[in-house]
């Protein structure tokens, strides 16, 4: 087997990981259940990693082990996908660190060849290979020797402005077209609760309202948060559902436009990732403010906040690598 044919049936059996995941989810599974479960027999990942959930990390994934399977018949001569093992695995890792690159490319080749290794027969081998190299790239990235992430996040000043551009986009489509769009109440609610783009477009139903001005969002893994908004938004929001009927805003198509508002406000965080950050940092500080006024110390203020804002995002209020992600300094 050649390298075009190593990577044809690598890309095989990734639109394979694929399907499994739509088969199981047609029969109600979610990928917090198949977690969970994992969890409670010891290995969070042990259903989950001969899968792939979207399509954008099956193209990510891809990216990278196309990348691997290259290096690994260039420089070692690898003829078959099986024939793949750890001594490739360390190579290209350690490649990577020679090359400079960033903590958090290292950490995703880490994920996605431990995902290889459930697609050919290397499980164990290879989870095992990603613990200790992603271990080793955190320890590279605290010794200052690896470049840290660039996590942009846009000014509050930009971000008010760049949904006033929005809105008006919207309402020039929406006059233009008849079809009623708005981005702008995705990007308020983004930077209202710290949810995710596709929680605030495609997953966004009337099922999600509910009493007390508070909005489900549908998260990542199947998780679902409740979290408080502003009545102004609420209603802003139940009155765009019951004129749409469903939603009627697609993700992609929101973060685009997201885009040419934050680059016409003058901006230069275009993601829509950076609403989540902002909203994190600053429920931390009023959160931080309301404990250190309820006569809690500085520290423990800090830490409760911290935890607060981490759990807020979805994830488990000890995860401090999301407070060191979404806060930076802040915390």
């Amino acid at each position: 087997m050649g390298l075009a044919e190593m990577k044809r049936s690598l890309h095989d059996r990734l639109w394979s990981a694929q399907q499994r995941w739509f088969a199981l989810r047609a029969q109600g599974e979610t990928k917090h259940a198949l977690k969970v479960r994992g969890i409670r027999e010891g290995d969070a990942n042990k259903y989950i990693r001969n899968l792939l959930f979207t399509g954008s990390t099956k193209r990510a994934v891809e990216e990278t082990l196309k990348s691997f399977v290259e290096f690994a018949h260039e420089k070692f001569s690898v003829e078959r996908l099986e024939d793949l093992s750890r001594h490739e695995f360390r190579a290209f890792i350690e490649d990577g660190i020679a090359r400079g690159l960033a903590a958090s490319t290292l950490q995703a080749r880490c994920s996605h060849l431990a995902k290889l290794g459930a697609l050919i027969g290397r499980t164990e081998e290879f989870s095992a290979q990603s613990r200790r190299w992603a271990t080793r790239v955190r320890e590279l990235a605290r010794e200052g020797v690896l470049r840290g992430p660039q996590r942009p996040t846009p000014s509050p000043d930009v971000v008010a402005r760049a949904i006033e551009i929005i809105r008006s986009l919207d309402q020039e489509h929406t006059a233009r077209t008849g079809h009623n769009r708005a981005y702008h109440l995705a990007a308020r609610l983004q930077h209202e609760s710290a949810g995710r783009s596709v929680s605030v477009t495609e997953r966004l139903t009337k099922d999600c309202l509910k009493e007390g001005n508070k909005i489900e969002l549908n998260g990542k893994g199947g998780r679902r948060l409740l979290v408080p908004v502003s009545a102004e938004l609420s209603a802003a929001i139940a009155a765009y559902l019951d004129s749409a009927g469903e939603i009627q805003m697609e993700r992609r198509a929101y973060q685009a436009a997201w885009r040419r508002a934050v680059l016409a406000a003058g901006g230069r965080a275009t993601g829509t990732h950076g609403l989540r950050r902002l909203s994190t940092r600053e429920f931390y500080r009023a959160e931080y403010g309301r404990l250190l006024a309820g006569g809690l110390t500085p520290a423990e203020a800090r830490r409760l906040a911290r935890e607060a804002a981490v759990e807020r995002l979805g994830h488990n209020r000890e995860r401090g690598d999301q407070a060191a992600c979404y806060l930076g300094e802040a915390a």
